[in-house]
C-alpha cells in the first residue's frame, strides 16, 4: 500500500534547472555557473545551512526562535541553544547543532570550509540578526508567507546522497501526529534564522516528499566524502570517532587533522 508523506526540499540553486526556451548552456558555462552557485563568500551562508540541516536531524523541527537564544551584549554575544532546543536531542545536548554554534567562537582564519575562510565574527552578528528577524516576523502574526506561520511538525532523517555542491540531507517531514502536513510549503517560513530567500546554499521547493539541504562541508557527520583514504573536507566535526592525526584533504593538499581549540568534537586539516 502506497504511504503518504508530506514536505519540501530546500535544494542549492545548483539543482535548479533554467527554463526550457534558453540555448543550452556548455559544458564552461555550466562549470562557472556551478562554482558560483557553490561560491561561499565568508562561509556563514555555509554554517547556517548546515544548522538547519543538524537541527532538523538532531531536534527533528524548526522552531528557531524556542530551540536558539540569540546572543545579548554584555555577557554573551553568542547564539545558543536553550533548554528547550536541548532537551529534544537523544544526548541532551544536541553535538552536532552545538559544534557548529561553538564556530561563533573560532580564531581568525582557522576555519576553512573547502574554498573560503570561515568570518566567525560575521557569523556572530548574523546569528543574532537572523534571529531576530524570525523572531520579528513571528510577531506579526497571521497567515501567509509574510506573518511566518507553520504548522507544528517534525522532521525525520531519511537518506543522504551526493549533491551539486557536496552532500544533500533528506528527511520526512510530517505534522506531530505523525499525518500529512496541510501547507508543507510553510517550513519556509522558519528558516529566516538559515538566512531564508538570502541563502543562496537555501533554494526552498516543496516535493510533497521530502526536506533537502545542500551543502555542508564536513559540518555534518554523516556528510564527509573522501578521496582514497583520506576525508575530503577541510573541517570535520565528528563525535564518535576521533580523527587527530587522520589523513585529510584540504583545497587540494593532504595533511592531518587536529582538533581545534574551541570544540571537542570539530577538527581541522592542517
Amino acid at each position: 500500500m502506497f504511504k503518504q508523506f508530506v514536505g519540501l526540499s530546500l535544494i542549492a540553486l545548483g539543482l535548479v534547472a533554467s527554463g526550457c526556451t534558453e540555448a543550452p548552456l556548455s559544458s564552461e558555462e555550466i562549470g562557472e555557473n556551478e562554482e558560483a552557485l557553490c561560491s561561499n563568500g565568508d562561509g556563514v551562508n555555509s554554517v547556517l545551512a548546515a544548522l538547519a540541516a543538524s537541527a532538523a536531524k538532531e531536534l527533528g523541527r524548526w522552531n528557531p526562535t524556542v530551540d536558539f537564544a540569540a546572543g545579548t551584549a554584555g555577557s554573551n554575544w553568542y547564539t545558543t541553544l536553550t533548554s528547550t532546543g536541548k532537551a529534544r536531542c537523544s544526548d541532551g545536548k544536541c553535538w552536532n547543532t552545538q559544534a557548529l554554534l561553538d564556530l561563533q567562537k573560532a580564531a581568525p582564519n582557522a576555519v576553512r570550509l573547502n574554498g573560503v575562510i570561515l568570518n566567525a565574527n560575521n557569523l556572530v552578528s548574523q546569528l543574532t540578526s537572523n534571529w531576530n528577524a524570525q523572531k520579528n516576523c513571528e510577531l506579526r502574526g497571521g497567515t501567509g508567507d509574510a506573518n511566518c506561520s507553520a504548522e507544528l511538525h517534525k522532521l525525520v532523517f531519511k537518506s543522504q546522497q551526493a549533491g551539486s555542491c557536496d552532500t544533500i540531507f533528506t528527511y520526512d517531514a510530517k505534522n506531530t501526529s505523525g499525518g500529512t502536513l496541510v501547507s508543507p510549503g510553510q517550513l519556509k517560513n522558519k528558516l529566516l534564522f538559515n538566512g531564508g530567500t538570502g541563502n543562496p546554499f537555501l533554494a526552498f521547493t516543496n516535493t510533497g516528499t521530502t526536506v533537502s539541504i545542500d551543502p555542508t562541508y564536513g559540518l555534518e557527520d554523516d556528510g564527509t566524502t573522501s578521496t582514497g583514504a583520506c576525508t575530503a573536507a577541510c573541517t570535520k566535526i565528528s563525535s564518535a570517532t576521533n580523527v587527530v592525526g587522520a589523513c585529510c584533504t584540504c583545497n587540494g593538499a593532504t595533511k592531518k587533522y587536529a582538533k581545534s581549540a574551541w570544540s571537542a568534537t570539530t577538527y581541522l586539516c592542517q
